[in-house]
């Protein structure tokens, strides 16, 4: 088994619940690209808050962010994109008609909501942790709001021209369920894709643009192969890379069906080091 490229999604993969990186898995990432290996992040993240949460010395060599929307080659941008306009307008205001939790991830700069929403988006992440959010998901909602977010009085019209992601969050999946029912109308007329990596969440992205088509334009950059690339995540937002990766691993805490589509499964989650397990044992 040769393999050339480890490609990473961030939450509840290579980030621990505080949304940190363990020292041990730093250190044996410097390892692999000692040996030649390529690592790159692949995230839902845009690029500000995935450098945010890694060491200042964590060893990749690229970056997809946002789920595609952008792709970094060390520090250049290959490839930007942004969500039309006037959809992120029109899915601000269903978001307030419905207390709906949103985050506007511009281009180049950090989590957005407005302030105007303020209230009943604090509301939403306060109190115990419920049943259905994984504890990744829901430790990232609160430091987002609490800690993170850029709180807006208004968007001009050139920002929100500027909006490579939106993200939709509920702590009760039958309201998701409803939520994406709706997006599901909405792209008749838009040209938008959405890509979900737990019941309780939905992003939206470009048209034909997901980890995997980021994916491979950082392959194509590299002069790297496909098939001697092995992927590894957690969520349904990872699908698109598994299927053109030559291998793939998905953590012990993914969903069943996102185990199924893998070709390895790690023997622990992410909160017990499992990808630093896991690497350890397939490099060995």
């Amino acid at each position: 088994m040769h393999i050339e490229t480890v490609m990473l999604d961030l939450d509840g993969t290579t980030l621990t619940p505080e949304n940190q990186v363990t020292p041990e898995l730093n250190a044996y990432l410097k390892k692999l690209r000692s040996l030649g290996k390529r690592v790159f992040v692949i995230t839902g993240r845009t690029e500000v808050d995935a450098l945010n949460a890694l060491p200042s010395d964590f060893p990749h060599e690229g970056m997809v962010a946002s789920n595609g929307m952008a792709v970094f080659a060390g520090g250049e941008k290959i490839f930007q994109s942004a969500l039309p306009s006037d959809l992120v307008q029109l899915m601000i205001r269903r978001s307030e008609e419905q207390h709906m939790y949103y985050q506007l991830h511009p281009i180049g700069g950090r989590r957005t909501i407005l302030n105007r929403d303020k209230s009943y988006v604090i509301d939403q992440i306060q109190g115990e942790k419920p049943h259905s959010v994984g504890e990744n998901e829901w430790n990232s909602r609160r430091q987002a709001v609490l800690e993170d977010m850029v709180w807006k009085d208004a968007l001009t019209e050139e920002e929100s021209a500027q909006i490579a992601k939106m993200y939709f969050f509920s702590s009760d999946p039958s309201i998701m369920d409803t939520w994406k029912q709706e997006l599901n109308g909405l792209q008749q007329t838009f040209a938008f894709d959405q890509f979900s990596s737990s019941r309780n969440n939905v992003e939206l992205v470009g048209r034909n643009i997901s980890k995997a088509s980021g994916v491979r334009r950082l392959l194509d950059y590299f002069d790297l192969s496909p098939e001697h690339a092995l992927a590894i995540g957690d969520g349904e937002n990872d699908l698109p890379m598994f299927q053109i990766a030559g291998h793939s691993a998905a953590m012990k805490n993914a969903p069943d069906h996102v185990k199924a589509q893998a070709k390895w499964v790690t023997e622990s989650p992410y909160d017990q080091n499992g990808l630093y397990n896991f690497l350890r044992t397939i490099f060995h």
